[in-house]
């Protein structure tokens, strides 16, 4: 994102756009991520994207009593996952929350007589998913004013639903203030190893976890550092020219309750052609859907580059990448695309612009945001979300193996596209997009859109954009660029 140099557009280390949180004094603070999760719930209690959730696919035989106890013990080791905001002197501090493995229970259903079991299954739980959260289970109550038992409204949830012989979901849910989709992950990997070992009559390795605190510590660290003002001079120079986001959408609005979604996915030979256009690249998966989206935003719009967003884990700090926890940031990316642009050009300077990212990753998006963007409509810079997991998408269970599927990963005030790469090499394509900016039908399109743009670019990496495909069949009003306007 010269020592304390500060960029034109910048607040200083010190004034109110730094990443900072204030010396806590042994406080147990949240942190930045958490920060902004509170503050958008707060704007507006009723939101339920910050509702985020998976659902593990077991297929084979399985001991629902160990897997409770996987569960528990799991649980118990991520105390950072238990707690409520309480305030002091203005700032939010996290209060533990006591987690009581022993009477830990594993809600169970039965969706195994439904027509379409699994679609019964997860629309049980995207049901619990649109509650909005109870505010009292997120911040405690004022001194003196008496509170429910906070332990009645966690900010976890686990349910185990029988879908069929021998096929199990067990759906995880989660509020974003406790947790991102890599601590989610890294918690699901911990539940598997546990019950793995229960089940072989092992003793359960040593818990890999580390507390939350090493993230705010390192968030301390980090504030007013030369880091910081390095990463502040990038991101001022990178943006100095304010370009606007490039969208398929002419609406704009707020993250909403209201999230349509698509999946699409790349296999079969055009799979093996992708992994041979990145090798040949020195690019990854990852990149190549960035360079794609890149690729069909150009193409529909007109826009000479794509300017997007995309999460990105911030945590280089070590340690940081054993915490189930809350550190996720969102970046903005740059990617130049024109008729003459092959796809093996928009690789390399995809990679190249992750490489950028990667390096300044610690500077808070909102941040950036906020000077480059300000009096943006929804509050940050709008445009297309990338959402790159390269999580494992399969766990291991005792032999069982356990497929994780996506459910929900936080707001979509444009569109989002979420990529995975499934154990047999393809691509799972999720698109979700706020149903207040698009139709069905435009969502569709631009999935289809996107999927066709990828299988041409794969069999044709060498060949120019614009003799690769035809715009898309969105609709008129929804192709377009905001390019040179103001956000």
């Amino acid at each position: 994102m010269a020592p304390h140099h500060v960029a034109p557009g910048f607040a200083g280390a010190e004034g109110p756009a730094s990443a900072a949180a204030a010396p806590a004094d042994g406080q147990p603070e949240l942190t930045a991520a958490q920060a902004q999760v509170l503050a958008a719930q707060r704007a507006d209690p009723d939101n339920t994207t910050y509702n985020v959730g998976q659902y593990v696919d077991l297929r084979g035989p399985l001991d629902t009593g160990l897997l409770r106890e996987a569960l528990a013990l799991a649980l118990a080791e991520a105390p950072g996952l238990h707690f409520r905001v309480r305030e002091e002197s203005g700032r939010p501090l996290r209060e533990h929350v006591p987690f009581d493995a022993d009477g830990f229970r594993l809600p169970r259903l039965d969706t195994s007589g439904a027509a379409d079991p699994v679609a019964a299954a997860v629309e049980l739980v995207r049901d619990q998913l649109a509650c909005p959260p109870r505010m009292e289970a997120l911040i405690a109550p004022p001194a003196g004013r008496a509170a429910r038992d906070p332990a009645a409204a966690p900010l976890t949830g686990t349910v185990l639903v029988r879908v069929g012989p021998q096929r199990h979901l067990l759906f995880q849910y989660f509020h974003h203030l406790a947790v991102d989709g890599y601590g989610v992950a890294l918690l699901s990997r911990r539940i598997a190893d546990v019950y793995t070992a229960l089940v072989r009559g092992a003793e359960p390795p040593p818990s890999p976890f580390a507390p939350v605190d090493v993230l705010v510590d390192a968030e301390r660290a980090y504030a007013g550092s030369r880091r910081e003002a390095v990463d502040r001079a990038h991101w001022a120079a990178r943006y100095a020219d304010r370009p606007s986001a490039t969208t398929f959408s002419r609406r704009s609005a707020p993250a909403g309750n209201g999230v349509l979604r698509r999946t699409e996915f790349l296999g079969g030979p055009d799979r093996d052609r992708l992994g041979r256009a990145v090798r040949a690249a020195r690019a990854t998966w990852a990149e190549a859907v960035t360079a794609v989206l890149a690729a069909r935003l150009h193409l529909d719009t007109g826009a000479p580059e794509a300017v997007m967003r995309m999460y990105v884990m911030a945590r280089p700090d070590p340690g940081a990448l054993r915490v189930p926890g809350m550190a996720v940031n969102v970046l903005p990316v740059r990617i130049p695309a024109d008729g003459g642009s092959t796809f093996r050009e928009l690789l390399g300077r995809t990679a190249e612009e992750f490489s950028a990212v990667r390096a300044h990753q610690r500077f808070r998006g909102e941040l950036v945001a906020r000077e480059i963007w300000p009096g943006s409509p929804t509050g940050s810079l709008p445009g297309p979300l990338l959402n790159l997991r390269p999580f494992a998408t399969e766990l291991d269970f005792a032999g069982v193996p356990g497929r994780v599927v996506t459910l929900a990963s936080g707001p979509v005030d444009d569109l989002s596209l979420s990529a995975a790469r499934l154990p047999d090499g393809r691509l799972r394509l999720d698109f979700e997009a706020n149903a207040a900016c698009y139709e069905d039908a435009e969502l569709a399109a631009v999935a289809s859109s996107y999927a066709d743009l990828m299988r041409r670019l794969v069999r044709e990496p060498g060949r120019p954009l614009a003799a690769q495909a035809p715009p898309s069949s969105l609709p008129a009003t929804t192709v377009t660029s905001t390019q040179g306007e103001t956000p």
